[in-house]
């Protein structure tokens, strides 16, 4: 095993590396390779505490770290915001520090590398003259590194209660007496959220890499863990929420003139029209799954209910409509009635809603068959405001579920 400074020639594997490391631990894929990318150039970023772990010749682990700060509580004594590392109290500032991210190798975890790893980059930082290293993540590992809770040496997390004793919020003095007397908040380097702040770009450079599945779990960060319990399973499919990156396939399927206008929207005109029906339709005001073909783990059509939207369906007070599509491809294999009887099962368990109405274009009665196979019941025919379409009115035959 060798530890070393990461070289400008280890860049692309090591973000590989961070990349491998992290996929889909907090959140479905990750950033963190992104946040590495982008931080080297960064006037935080510590080129000193840049470091990989080699085994066998082959980069096994990567830390790297950067400075962050502490805003000092109100009643902080002045005189105690100047300490002998020259460190100016103006601002009621006082410099942190902390590291990340940390990866070793899905191949090398839980076999003592990561900690060794942080110990011996730890031990740099000391010689560094840092005073304090703050953090986010587990105590059951970073206990063994000498990390405690912060909000036993009076330092809160930034955007949580004040008198929170927050889990994964972490510190270790360096410097014995650092924090002595101190109280206040620690508020992470801005360059860890390049990621959110730069999302196209981040799908761009992420387009760059293999390409892996995203998924839900219930280990992951909220609101990720709690959108992980809306991912259902059946024989060939997933129903599972949609991604942003997911805007490409849905433009390849929305944008089709036959597919579109048979569920009562129009088709999309670009890539940027998905995304933003993603953001602000499928992702806010209705519960709406991708449906993903087990086979190849490609998003084939949409299914989900929500509150009514501008058709003239005569629903009850209350009462959810069910909509869905499946891409033109993957017609007459019976992908939607699996789709429909899955999202069903799951509201009838997990809901306290008696009935649900449903609609389909009387030129397509293939849509009608699939609602009739689940269980939904004819009420008779209404007018659609067809104004998407020339103006002209096509009938509708509405149908309702009760349980």
């Amino acid at each position: 095993m060798n530890i070393r400074l990461e070289t400008p020639q280890d860049y692309r594997e090591v973000e590989n590396l961070t990349r491998e490391a992290f996929w889909n631990v907090y959140r479905p894929g990750c950033t963190e390779h992104y946040v590495l990318n982008k931080y080297r150039n960064n006037p935080d970023f510590i080129p000193e505490l840049d470091f990989v772990m080699e085994e066998d010749g082959k980069i096994i682990g990567h830390v790297m770290f950067s400075k962050a700060e502490i805003v000092l509580d109100e009643n902080c004594p002045i005189e105690r915001l100047r300490v002998g590392d020259g460190t100016s109290g103006m601002g009621r500032i006082l410099p942190a520090w902390t590291f990340g991210p940390i990866s070793i190798h899905p191949d090398y975890k839980r076999k003592g590398y990561g900690l060794k790893l942080l110990n011996y980059a730890i031990g740099k930082a000391r010689e560094l003259g840092i005073g304090v290293l703050c953090m986010e993540g587990n105590i059951d590992f970073y206990k063994h590194a000498g990390f405690d809770l912060a909000s036993k040496l009076n330092i809160h997390y930034h955007d949580m209660p004040k008198d929170d004793e927050v889990p994964f919020f972490l510190a270790q003095e360096l410097k014995p007496g650092y924090l002595k007397g101190i109280g206040g908040t620690y508020c992470p380097p801005k360059g860890y959220f390049v990621a959110d702040e730069n999302p196209e770009a981040f799908e761009a450079y992420d387009k760059t890499f293999p390409k892996k599945t995203k998924e839900y779990n219930e280990g992951q960060l909220p609101p990720f863990a709690e959108k992980a319990k809306l991912v259902l399973q059946s024989e060939r499919l997933t129903l599972r929420p949609w991604f942003e990156s997911d805007a490409d396939t849905l433009f390849k399927y929305a944008s089709d003139p036959e597919v579109g206008p048979r569920a009562g929207w129009a088709p999309h005109k670009s890539i940027e029209e998905s995304l933003e029906v993603i953001r602000n339709v499928f992702n806010r005001d209705t519960t709406t799954w991708a449906i993903v073909l087990k086979e190849t783990n490609e998003v084939i059509g949409a299914m989900g209910y929500g509150a009514s939207c501008d058709c003239k369906l005569p629903i009850r007070e209350g009462e959810p409509i069910v909509g869905y599509w499946v891409a033109k491809p993957y017609w007459n294999n019976g992908y939607c009635t699996e789709a429909l009887q899955l999202m069903l099962d799951h509201i009838h368990t997990t809901t306290d809603i008696p009935s649900l109405c449903c609609g389909h274009f009387v030129d397509n009665p293939a849509s009608g068959r699939v609602m009739e196979k689940c269980g939904f019941v004819p009420t008779g025919e209404e007018c659609f405001d067809e104004t998407l379409y020339g103006g002209k009115d096509r009938p509708i035959r509405v149908l309702r579920l009760e349980w």
